[in-house]
């Protein structure tokens, strides 16, 4: 269980941290390549209406190079210290 929040933990930190190099990389023209993104969207519609209630749905996915190299460092970082820190 230890080693799942710790890889949680680890992966939270990298997107966010890609997120905060995307941001500031697109402010210079060398390192905007970082800030491209892709990305999927499913927009909220009303699924169900009960007159009451309203369900709505909807789902947004958005990444950037910066963000994927963090999430492939994080997934590094994890795999060399785990078995160090990790005692099971």
């Amino acid at each position: 269980m230890k080693k799942v929040l710790y890889m949680i933990l680890l992966l939270v930190g990298g997107i966010i941290i890609g997120d905060l190099i995307a941001g500031k990389a697109a402010m210079f023209d060398s390192t905007s390549w970082l800030a491209y993104s892709g990305g999927f969207d499913l927009p909220a519609n009303p699924y169900i209406n009960l007159n009451i209630i309203t369900l709505t749905i909807g789902l947004s996915f958005h990444i950037n190079i910066a963000q994927i190299i963090m999430i492939l460092t994080a997934l590094f970082v994890y795999y060399k210290t785990a078995p160090k820190l990790i005692q099971s």
